[in-house]
């Protein structure tokens, strides 16, 4: 009994950081999943903290595609403490299990991992990052939808690795480890989206993108391997879906989506004139009577070391015969292409903005509004370069055309030191506007499909901001150092997304 609350019923697994149970909460009397982490972890002298921590944080969690976590604590007996982690307990199998089996056909491949990234995009929106996404961490329930389990430890984990393992290596599975946790560098939500890649490549193929005989030669192949497309090891499946699975896999965290629902979308266009979504009487059913519960699935494709499955645990059931697999049509013509970028047109809400940057741009360029230097002919420029990037991409024309236009309504605001003097609260809102400037710079710089949006806002407050504090002749100079270095930057993180497609 744990906590004098939690009966221990039935050992369903063990592995390298815990037991896993099937329990009783005698006080709400249902059943439940308790894991009890390793003694190793409990003498951390500042593991119970981070533990506790985490598991609470993870607790907030509200999503029908997260196990829920219900409780955490500590049990003391015999003069040592065990810490454990009571979660939603999930009758089903781990993906890990149903890979046994063979690879998934490919739309209920997409389907699980559309179901995953959904799950990991309420995660990070309450600022929690798995860490330890993989087969094992991944249930399939009776009716085949997806549950991503172990929310809670894995950062707790990840902060205690280097004293567990005397490494800069995280805890985790090499098999599904992003370069940035080999490196010992900091994570982020992208981290995990590295993690789902691998997941979906195993999905579809039948073994993660790097293998080798040795977890530190697989680490090496995350560090330098470029992955094999999944359609060399399974010719039918649609080259879009390797485009999604190799940026979701770049070295580089900046280099993949900036989230896991632009994942998400990305992914469901890929397959989208190819496969319609699976019907869950289709999805491959989940072993019954045997249940896994919510903790990391304790079996040796879990990586990380581990002890024997429970023997009492049966052979996953193969399930109605599959029909066949439906020939995908061929994947659409894309639009035309510019080497090394694309020239669209279709319309959006961002060109439109773009084209009114144009415009005004073009007005301000005839109206003299500020005699100062070369302003009016780099309006001029501006306008023009606008419209030819247009055709390229709507937030580049944003970044040009609309600096014109933000510092002539700079020009003509009363938010100028002249004007007002170094009062307190004017000296506060220009320090606001500035940050909120740097904010939506960021945002334009990382949004790839609406950050013009983010990077006309960006124009209007930090145009404001320098107004205030540089009420002299320098900042028109300024403004014009500012048009070419976002012009610059934002150029070339189009173009390298653009030639990042191409490929």
């Amino acid at each position: 009994m744990l906590g004098q609350r939690y009966e221990l019923v039935e050992q369903l697994g063990q592995g390298g950081m815990g037991t896993v149970h099937r329990a009783v909460d005698h006080r709400l009397r249902r059943t439940v999943a308790v894991k009890t982490l390793s003694a190793e972890l409990a003498r951390q002298p500042e593991f119970l903290s981070r533990f506790q921590r985490e598991a609470r944080a993870a607790a907030a969690l509200n999503h029908p595609g997260v196990a829920t976590v219900h409780d955490v604590g500590e049990d003391t007996a015999d003069g040592s403490t065990e810490p454990y982690l009571v979660m939603e307990y999930v009758e089903g199998r781990t993906l890990s299990r149903v890979l046994d089996a063979g690879p998934l056909p490919p739309a209920q491949a997409v389907d699980l991992t559309c179901q995953v990234l959904d799950a990991l995009d309420h995660s990070h929106r309450h600022a929690i990052v798995h860490r330890d996404i993989k087969p094992a961490n991944v249930m399939l329930t009776g009716n085949g939808t997806a549950k991503v389990v172990d929310f809670g430890i894995a950062k707790a984990l990840s902060e205690v690795a280097t004293r567990l393992t005397g490494t800069g290596v995280a805890v985790g599975t090499p098999a599904y480890l992003a370069p940035e946790q080999i490196n010992g560098a900091e994570t982020d939500h992208r981290t995990d989206l590295y993690a789902v890649a691998c997941l979906l490549h195993e999905l579809l193929t039948g073994r993660p993108p790097y293998t080798g005989d040795s977890p530190f030669s697989v680490m090496h192949q995350h560090l330098a391997a470029d992955p094999v497309p999944p359609s060399r090891l399974r010719p039918e499946l649609p080259p879009a879906l390797d485009a999604v699975i190799l940026r979701a896999l770049h070295k580089d965290r900046g280099g993949r989506y900036p989230s896991a629902a632009a994942m998400r979308t990305a992914l469901t266009e890929a397959v989208a004139p190819a496969h319609e979504p699976v019907p869950a009487a289709e999805r491959v059913p989940a072993a019954a009577p045997a249940a896994v519960p919510t903790p990391t699935a304790l079996d040796p494709r879990a990586g990380a070391p581990a002890g024997p499955a429970p023997s009492h645990d049966p052979a996953p059931s193969s399930g109605p015969a599959a029909a066949p697999e439906p020939v995908p049509d061929p994947a659409p013509r894309p639009p035309r292409r510019w080497l090394p970028g694309g020239v669209v047109f279709r319309p959006t809400a961002e060109g439109a903005v773009a084209l009114l940057g144009c415009v005004l741009a073009l007005v301000i360029s005839r109206s003299q509004v500020i005699e100062v230097g070369q302003f009016s002919r780099v309006a001029l420029l501006a306008a023009v370069a606008g419209a030819v990037l247009l055709l390229w991409s709507a937030r580049l024309a944003c970044a040009v055309v609309w600096g014109p236009v933000a510092e002539a309504v700079a020009v003509w605001s009363e938010l100028a030191r002249g004007y007002l003097g170094w009062d307190t609260h004017y000296v506060v809102i220009a320090l606001l506007l500035a940050v909120v400037a740097a904010l939506c710079l960021a945002a334009g710089y990382r949004d790839e499909r609406a950050g013009g949006f983010a990077l006309v806002a960006f124009w209007f407050t930090a145009l404001t901001a320098v107004w205030f504090f540089l009420d002299d002749l320098r900042k028109i100079g300024v403004f014009y150092v500012l048009l070419l270095a976002v012009t610059l930057a934002i150029g070339t993180q189009v173009l390298k997304s653009r030639t990042r497609s191409a490929a």
